[in-house]
């Protein structure tokens, strides 16, 4: 595995992650929301931090990005679409390769939480249950971003897009635990979805860093921004008439007013 996951004390709700080189023992620490954690997370697993990923302009996100820089002297690796909000060293095009020693993740541009959003993902040909994505506030369990500093019609396509893009066994890495208020908003809405039910009773017994990760294919069966065409989701008598886009838009703005 080239990845940790971390959840941040006294934050909001973040995760933040450690890709890292398993040979070299050099990690990227993505969004670093506080350097201090990140840099003894890094200490505990014998990593050294050489590289910081952004995935896009939010305050939680690049809070530490700054001192984590001047305490590692990291490089910063960034989204192009993020040139107009803080400064980086190295701007990241769609689908751009961004290496740290011998792992490599494919950074994909993915707007609609934010205009400059993107994500990072581990592609493994040989082993799909080795795969991930680092979707920040683009994906999360049981859900999707808000799109107060957005557009909600971007987010479809975005979410579209990765849903067609991403195999059923690449795992979540998502940029905050809302898992538990998500699986209790599809309850509300969809109290016949029982594979809600039943990892809502799993993770409601964890605690965020020992959250079980849940892969694309496990999403689908209970995130409805990922399943708009499952008959779980038709079901409900206020989508069915809808097409995929107008479900969307309709599930986003419930969201916002749970």
């Amino acid at each position: 595995m080239t990845i940790i996951r971390t959840h941040v004390p006294d934050s909001q709700n973040n995760y933040n992650h450690l890709v890292y080189c398993p040979l070299m023992r050099k990690a990227a620490a993505v969004d670093p929301y506080n350097a201090d954690h990140l840099l003894a997370v890094a200490k505990k697993h014998d990593l050294t931090i050489a590289q910081i990923w952004i995935t896009h302009e939010h305050g939680d996100h690049i809070r530490d990005m700054k001192k984590l820089k001047a305490q590692t002297g990291s490089d910063i690796y960034a989204p192009s679409s993020c040139q107009d909000f803080f400064q980086a060293d190295h701007w990241l095009q769609d689908k751009q390769g961004v290496t740290i020693g011998t792992t490599t993740l494919k950074h994909k541009l993915t707007p609609g939480h934010t205009p400059g959003h993107g994500v990072y993902i581990h592609a493994d040909q040989d082993q799909e249950e080795n795969n991930y994505i680092i979707c920040a506030d683009t994906l999360f369990n049981a859900g999707v971003g808000n799109v107060i500093s957005g557009d909600v019609i971007q987010l479809f396509r975005t979410t579209e897009m990765l849903s067609a893009l991403l195999p059923d066994a690449c795992r979540l890495y998502p940029g905050h635990d809302y898992i538990v208020n998500n699986l209790e908003f599809v309850l509300h809405h969809f109290p016949w979805c029982h594979a809600a039910q039943k990892v809502l009773t799993e993770v409601s017994t964890q605690q965020p860093d020992t959250r079980q990760m849940q892969n694309i294919g496990q999403e689908k069966t209970y995130n409805p921004f990922l399943s708009l065409t499952s008959s779980w989701v038709t079901a409900h008598p206020a989508l069915h008439e809808l097409n995929a886009q107008q479900r969307f838009v309709t599930l986003r703005d419930w969201r916002n007013q749970w």
